[in-house]
């Protein structure tokens, strides 16, 4: 919120307070909920690079750990409560090697922190990009969002948002929601992706693609 508009309703510092409490409750009343979310999307949305957007989002979750560190809680407790939110833009594998690459890079912040093995796994939701959508010609979206949702898919996200193909002309109606809905079945039991395990894993280009993703954001984490 900060990042995307420039101020808040309230104070930082109460809003991690706030933060802090919701986290505290979830641990004793609701282990498997997620109450905090490290969005990349300000930053995909303003013209971010996939090094930039994962690097940002990076330091938006080491900043949070940090606040609630000095709340009293335990890393691994905090890291049990972080999802992270990507938009996946057009450049196929580049999205792909982003959202592996954000695997590799967590691992190393919560490593870092001295969380356990569990906290180390990150957990990946991703919506197709608000970024590449056209306003002339939304039905060029249905594809956009098609191949977008794709990398998702096979870059192995957690959950998956798959934006309607009119959002930016109007509120979507009953057959652009009923299109995004397909594009996910279609993919799960048609295209069967939800199967491998790492779809994309063993591919030379993308697995080197991935490590240079990686080293880049990393540096600009730094």
């Amino acid at each position: 919120e900060l990042a995307g508009e420039g101020s808040l309703p309230l104070s930082l510092d109460l809003a991690y307070d706030l933060m802090a409490s919701l986290a505290w409750w979830a641990k004793k009343q609701a282990p498997e909920c997620r109450t905090i979310l490290v969005t990349g999307h300000p930053y995909h949305d303003a013209g971010a690079s996939a090094t930039q957007e994962l690097a940002y989002a990076l330091a938006t979750g080491v900043e949070y750990i940090r606040a609630l560190l000095n709340r009293g809680l335990e890393i691994d407790d905090i890291a049990s409560q972080i999802l992270f939110s990507f938009s996946i833009g057009s450049n196929f594998f580049m999205e792909m090697a982003k959202l592996r690459a954000a695997r590799l890079l967590w691992c190393n912040v919560i490593e870092a922190f001295g969380g356990d093995e569990a906290s180390q796994r990150i957990k990946i939701h991703g919506r197709t990009s608000a970024w590449t959508k056209t306003f002339y010609d939304p039905y060029v979206n249905m594809l956009r969002n098609t191949t977008e949702a794709l990398a998702g898919v096979a870059a192995g996200v957690d959950s998956l948002h798959v934006a309607c193909f009119d959002e930016p002309v109007r509120l979507p109606d009953e057959f652009s929601r009923r299109v995004s809905r397909n594009v996910q079945l279609l993919l799960r039991h048609e295209s069967h992706l939800t199967h491998p395990i790492d779809p994309g894993g063993g591919s030379w280009y993308l697995e080197a693609l991935t490590d240079q993703v990686a080293q880049k954001a990393w540096a600009i984490f730094q």
